[in-house]
């Protein structure tokens, strides 16, 4: 108990019972001078809302890219977020001296330009489905999501809790939010992934490789065989039947190395975070540098691939600092195509299953 009173007065002007503490101002301020002139300018503010060990993953991350100089960790057990909020604080001379502020009740996260959420229910089981988890999710993001945007009008919402494409539609409806500020990762991870199995196989570098994995961020995710180049070459072009049954050379053995590498560090560890950190953080960078860059994250595609319906599934998007531009479609082959279409049928029952 005596601990978590000592971080909290560390971390805030307010003793462990909400009193305010007086402080005596110190004798150095006498030998700076304010400018009256002088209006400061506030550097972007991202909330990561869940201390857990995706969400700490995630501002790690932030922090250590230098991506934000003002980190806001929200969560309801507000003694872990204070705590990790501390250890950051305690690396800041190595991190740029960012400010690191922990919150319990969303107050903090006030104008905030950017919003990882990462908190929700972690998949078990077998198969550890992200779908299961998918109910318990929603009835946190309910009691969270309202008060953010209340707070944070203007921001751009981020959605790694699981099933991260539905709980992106979920809270599209919950906050109001219009898809070009509302959206997820998805599968940008599962497309690093893709990329750096074609690399490793065929001994060239990642960055030689262009491809991309969309639709579900999960087990109906759909391989882009057609449109996978290396090094300016189409590899359909070279290798026959490339991703089908009839390929002699089984290229689509590499999707269980996508669909289920979660599943292999989660039997060992318990849990996924490094590669989910480090997924947001460059999204969230291609957002800072703002030079319209192409990641593969979800959001409403309604109107394209064929899609009728409002369905939250990942596809190329270009990404700025104001959210998603713009969402490029596309050309399929017929067989990709009727997987698309089947992966967005998977995540639309999914989607009409959740329980306002």
């Amino acid at each position: 108990m005596m601990s978590i009173l000592w971080m909290r007065r560390l971390l805030t002007s307010l003793d462990g019972f909400g009193n305010q503490l007086i402080r005596p101002a110190s004798s150095f301020n006498k030998v700076m001078k304010p400018l009256d002139c002088f209006k400061p300018k506030p550097s972007l503010k991202i909330t990561v809302v869940g201390s857990g060990q995706v969400g700490a993953a995630v501002a790690a991350f932030l922090l250590a890219r230098n991506l934000t100089k003002h980190l806001v960790i929200l969560d309801v057990k507000y003694d872990l977020a204070t705590a990790e909020a501390l250890d950051f604080s305690h690396g800041s001379a190595f991190l740029g001296n960012p400010i690191v502020e922990a919150c319990g009740d969303g107050n903090r996260t006030k104008n905030s330009d950017v919003i990882i959420i990462t908190a929700g229910a972690r998949p078990s089981g077998k198969t550890r489905s992200r779908l299961d988890v998918m109910h318990k999710t929603v009835v946190i993001l309910k009691s969270v999501v309202p008060k953010l945007v209340e707070l944070s009008p203007k921001a751009i919402f981020i959605i790694i809790c699981n099933p991260a494409d539905v709980m992106t539609f979920a809270v599209q409806r919950i906050g109001n939010l219009e898809k070009h500020r509302c959206f997820t990762t998805g599968c940008h991870l599962d497309t690093a992934r893709f990329r750096y199995l074609i690399a490793k196989r065929l001994k060239v570098p990642t960055s030689a490789v262009n491809a991309y994995i969309i639709g579900e961020h999960g087990s109906s995710a759909v391989p882009v065989w057609s449109s996978v180049t290396v090094g300016g070459i189409r590899l359909s072009d070279v290798v026959k039947d490339l991703g089908t049954d009839k390929d002699q050379e089984k290229w689509s053995d590499l999707m269980d190395g996508i669909l289920n590498a979660g599943v292999h560090v989660s039997k060992a560890k318990g849990y996924t975070n490094w590669a989910v950190g480090l997924t947001a953080s460059d999204v969230v960078k291609c957002m800072v540098e703002n030079t319209g860059q192409v990641c593969c994250v979800g959001t409403d595609v309604k109107g394209l691939y064929g899609l009728k319906d409002s369905v939250v599934l990942s596809v190329p998007c270009r990404v700025t600092a104001s959210g998603i531009s713009h969402i490029l479609e596309l050309p399929l082959n017929e067989d990709e195509r009727k997987k698309l279409l089947k992966s967005a049928d998977t995540l639309l029952e999914a989607q009409c299953s959740l329980k306002w």
